[in-house]
C-alpha cells in the first residue's frame, strides 16, 4: 500500500467524478487540493479560502439574498427570470463531502484492497 499514490488517486478520483460541483472549474482546480501529511495520513482538503461557497454546497442553501456579480446579473435564476438580487436556493450538491466523497474513499480502498473497511 502507497498511502502518496492511494492519495492522489483518490483525489484525482473525486475531482473527476460526475457528481464534483462544476461551473467555473475555481474549487476543482483551485480549493481541491490532497498532500501526504506524515507517513500515515494523506489530507484531502476542500479550502473555503479559495472558494467560500463550499459550505453552501457541502449543506445546501435556503433561498436568500445576493449582490450583482460584477455588476451583472447571474446567469442563473427561476425559469431564468433572474434579476440579480435572489438565489432561489439548492440542495444538488448537498453531502458532496460528508457523504459522497467519503463514500468514494471507502469504496476505493475495498475495491483495490478487496478488504472491509471498518
Amino acid at each position: 500500500m502507497n498511502l502518496k499514490n492511494d492519495g492522489k488517486e483518490i483525489t484525482r478520483g473525486i475531482k473527476t467524478a460526475s457528481w464534483f460541483p462544476f461551473h467555473s472549474g475555481n474549487l476543482k482546480f483551485n480549493a481541491t487540493n490532497g498532500d501526504l501529511i506524515n507517513a500515515n495520513t494523506f489530507l484531502i482538503k476542500f479550502d473555503s479560502g479559495v472558494a467560500d461557497y463550499i459550505e453552501s454546497l457541502e449543506n445546501g442553501s435556503q433561498p436568500h439574498d445576493i449582490p450583482r456579480a460584477f455588476g451583472k446579473p447571474l446567469p442563473f435564476g427561476i425559469g431564468g427570470n433572474f434579476d440579480g438580487k435572489f438565489h432561489p436556493g439548492s440542495q444538488k450538491h448537498k453531502g458532496f463531502i460528508s457523504n459522497k466523497t467519503i463514500n468514494f474513499i471507502l469504496n476505493y480502498y475495498i475495491t483495490k484492497y478487496q478488504g472491509e473497511v471498518k
